[in-house]
């Protein structure tokens, strides 16, 4: 009895290959889909800004937003309050006191004129010195500043309260 040895010329089964097609073709759309999402990654810039302050009745001072281009939102903007020798009395972000009102314990608000959740022209910082501990009720010469998030960079400039 003889035996016969008979040649196999199939590499892999055609289900292996099918398999071995469909992993590659996954792991080359996901690799051009991370690089062409690269090129749509818009760079964060800090926005332009000016800021006017104003005294209003009864010591209570009224800080508008000139310009800012791009207008951000209000999650991604710090505000300061700095004292005459340049130390921070108050701060925090913009969104924790958005939508208050004088007499709600804030010493300092914001009123989103337009109600788009940014800060653009025409929107108000209010700065209640009676609500701030540790400024004797007066914050005459203090300077406002608004600072981006995102860059860690100040917002145009610092707006002396007068």
């Amino acid at each position: 009895m003889k035996r016969r040895i008979y040649r196999d010329e199939q590499a892999v089964s055609p289900v292996i290959a099918v398999i071995l097609m469909v992993a590659i073709t996954v792991v080359l759309a996901a690799v051009l889909y991370v690089w062409a999402a690269s090129f749509l990654q818009e760079e964060k810039s800090t926005p332009n800004g000016a800021l006017s302050a104003d005294k209003t009745g009864s010591n209570v001072y009224a800080v508008t937003v000139i310009t800012i281009n791009p207008q951000v939102s209000v999650n991604s903007v710090e505000y300061f309050l700095l004292d005459v020798s340049g130390n921070t009395k108050e701060t925090g972000e913009v969104s924790e006191i958005y939508g208050y009102y004088p007499g709600q314990g804030k010493g300092i608000i914001f009123m989103d004129n337009d109600f788009n959740g940014k800060i653009s022209p025409g929107d108000k910082f209010e700065v209640h010195p009676d609500e701030i501990d540790g400024t004797g009720g007066s914050v005459d010469d203090y300077k406002f500043r608004l600072k981006f998030k995102p860059t860690n960079n100040i917002i145009g400039y610092d707006t002396k309260l007068q």
